[in-house]
């Protein structure tokens, strides 16, 4: 009788044991996993973003010499304007423009890896999404709204190392 309850006991060590195991395996896995921190409020992506809104484009929407900034070609887009003197419209224009200005102010710095530009409505309406890169390390994030009409539109962006 003895053995066979020692026997037993050895056996519940042993499925104990090996439950531990998993159980520690499972929180190293879940913390290996989990996504890196983002810093939704980036002083840094902040100023970038700030200097972007105000770059002046070549788009003219009422009249020439009247160069829209990004700020007001955001707005443009999500009317629906076309750029006067370009003869095409505000949204085509902003996509490729702001995609060749954000990959030469993000190649200029070395540290950037990865990069997202996100323009969309409060309620969640998606208008406009230039990324570009791996990211590898932190993310750093800000954003700004910019009201059109009764509408908030919100311009948000990522950037990683």
């Amino acid at each position: 009788m003895k053995k066979e309850k020692k026997g037993q006991q050895e056996i519940v060590g042993f499925v104990l044991i090996v439950v531990l195991v998993v159980v520690g395996l499972m929180v190293f896995l879940v913390i290996s996993l989990r996504s890196s921190a983002v810093d939704e409020d980036s002083i840094v992506v902040g100023n970038i973003l700030d200097a972007l809104m105000k770059y002046t484009t070549e788009c003219a929407i009422v009249y020439e010499p009247d160069y829209d900034n990004f700020e007001d070609l955001f707005k443009s887009c999500y009317l629906g304007d076309r750029c006067k003197n370009l003869g095409v419209s505000a949204c085509y224009y902003l996509n490729e423009s702001l995609s060749s200005v954000l990959g030469d102010l993000m190649e200029s710095d070395a540290s950037v890896g990865f990069y997202e530009l996100d323009f969309f409505v409060n309620d969640g309406e998606g208008l406009l999404k230039i990324s570009e890169g791996n990211c590898i390390g932190d993310v750093s994030a800000a954003q700004r709204k910019i009201v059109s009409g009764s509408e908030s539109l919100v311009i948000r962006m990522k950037v990683c190392g």
